[in-house]
């Protein structure tokens, strides 16, 4: 195997790692949500989610982020609040990136 080709496969491990841990219904709407609001309580994530999500899988959800150091859980005096880890908030440029890319994306293609 050429160095090039090892090193491709390589990118594509990586990449497919982190898009592994973002991919799933609702976890790109948490991340935006905690990008936006920076803390939320649990109840707040789940109305704010658009077409709704389940506290079983909203919970499920947090979980699995905050297994890969992207949301933490906080207690504010008595209220369970999420919010980005800095890893977390370090996602925000690549998230924008692929918001323009879907615009861009539509225009081409669905807007046609």
């Amino acid at each position: 195997m050429l160095s090039s080709d090892k090193d491709c496969n390589q990118k594509l491990g990586v990449a497919k790692d982190i898009l592994d841990v973002l991919n799933g219904k609702w976890k790109m709407e948490v991340i935006l949500l905690l990008l936006q609001y920076d803390k939320r309580r649990f109840k707040d994530l789940q109305a704010e989610i658009p077409g709704g999500v389940s506290a079983k899988v909203l919970s499920s959800v947090l979980k699995d982020l905050e297994e890969h150091h992207i949301v933490k859980r906080g207690l504010d005096d008595v209220t369970v609040e999420y919010e980005l880890t800095e890893y977390g908030r370090s996602m925000r440029e690549v998230i924008s990136n692929l918001v323009e890319l879907g615009l861009a994306h539509r225009k081409e293609v669905i807007g046609k």
